[in-house]
């Protein structure tokens, strides 16, 4: 599928590099045609007024710079060349083909085998009433060779901007696609992944139910095993698939916050005294730093679940008798909030992944924890969402430290 996106991007980026150096040469091409006969035209308009003047007897301001090129040829009704005027030979066999076609006072193009001419004829009446044609033309062969050289390196080189436009485009198209394959890849990861929990729990409930349905006549004591873990694995499954959810909405943009200014020091204790008393049943030492007021303009329930993610996995990855302690103050213009334990931690190459979703760096954070590999993605999103930052630090043996900052 990439492959076929990634020759169409190459071709469509291409055909615009390709077009753009077209463009500019025809520009370069136009440019260079029209600064070169501009100025010839000028200077054979010039000429013919300057002659049309003086064989009137009329006074005319001779420009300063003539072309010495130029040509003057005056010639009578008859098409016979009265005198000729210049310096430059004209090598012609029968100058009677220089004729003009057309006496408008109007530049045109003039060919006789091998040159070229730029020509400008007017006729004039003389005081003998004496009718002249006063042509002026210039040989072009120069300007248009050049201009010829010029077409043949524009061409040449549309040539080679074509294999660059190719180099260039499949370089381009490589580099565009890597975010959209990454996207791709996570994407297909993250359905894999989500399909594999969720069929555990549902494979689970299905094997128990059908035990349920073996054994009509038992009673709810004698099948309360079964309805246990019937009811674990459905609320199991039933966070998982909320977790799942909150991740599609956040992923496209459909999960906007609450955001409302509250007392952040508060629902921190809010949330610390739920879990005192889960620390005293594991026998964990739990210590509570808080120093108000803080005062946060965010969402309230969200913030919560970010607490309870944390400290959750603050208690579930501690062994009795370690020690959870949850810090939050303010510091400069920054809210400090932060869950420091003394549980297994996290080895060096797990911690750059420990936010990639359904992630579980090691053995001992199994299915059995009742985990989903969720929390701390969804943690991350809350965070960044509320313009704060996330970090971990950790030693395996030692415990870790999440710290956030808003």
């Amino acid at each position: 599928m990439f492959r076929k996106t990634l020759l169409r991007l190459t071709l469509q980026n291409a055909i615009v590099f390709l077009l753009v150096v077209s463009l500019l040469g025809a520009w370069l091409y136009w440019f260079m045609e029209n600064q070169q006969f501009k100025k010839i035209d000028q200077t054979l308009i010039l000429r013919a007024e300057e002659m049309k003047a003086e064989m009137l007897g009329e006074p005319f301001f001779i420009f300063p710079d003539p072309d010495p090129l130029v040509e003057v040829i005056v010639w009578d009704v008859k098409q016979k060349e009265i005198r000729k005027i210049g310096q430059t030979p004209i090598n012609i066999y029968n100058i009677s083909q220089l004729y003009p076609e057309q006496v408008d006072g109007k530049v045109h193009n003039l060919r006789i085998g091998s040159l070229q001419f730029r020509s400008i004829a007017v006729s004039v009446l003389t005081s003998q009433d004496e009718e002249l044609i006063v042509q002026v033309i210039r040989n072009t062969n120069a300007e248009l060779q050049l201009l010829g050289e010029l077409r043949k390196n524009i061409v040449i080189g549309c040539c080679v901007a074509i294999l660059i436009a190719a180099g260039v485009g499949y370089y381009l198209a490589r580099r565009s696609l890597v975010p959209i394959q990454q996207a791709w890849q996570a994407q297909q990861q993250f359905v894999a992944d989500a399909s594999h929990e969720l069929r555990t729990p549902l494979a689970v409930i299905q094997t128990r139910t059908e035990l349920l349905l073996r054994n009509p006549k038992q009673t709810i004591e004698e099948k309360s095993p079964d309805i246990s873990t019937i009811y674990r694995e459905t609320r199991r499954l039933s966070k998982l698939v909320s977790s799942l959810l909150t991740l599609a909405r956040s992923d496209s943009n459909q999960l906007e916050l609450n955001r409302d200014v509250f007392d952040f020091d508060q629902l921190v204790h809010e949330v610390a005294d739920h879990f005192k008393e889960l620390a005293e049943l594991n026998q964990h030492q739990f210590h509570v730093d808080i120093s108000g007021p803080l005062t946060l303009n965010g969402d309230r329930e969200r913030l919560h679940q970010l607490l309870v993610i944390l400290l959750d996995n603050a208690f579930k990855y501690t062994p009795p008798s370690g020690t959870i302690t949850l810090t939050c103050r303010k510091k400069g213009n920054e809210i400090y909030l932060q869950v420091a334990d003394t549980g297994m931690g996290i080895s060096k190459e797990d911690l750059p992944r420990i936010f990639d979703r359904f992630f579980r760096g090691d053995q001992a954070r199994t299915r059995s924890d009742g985990g989903t590999g969720l929390g701390l993605s969804i943690a991350k999103w809350i965070v960044e969402k509320h313009g704060g930052k996330i970090s971990v630090q950790s030693k395996p043996g030692k415990g870790s430290t999440f710290t956030v900052r808003f």
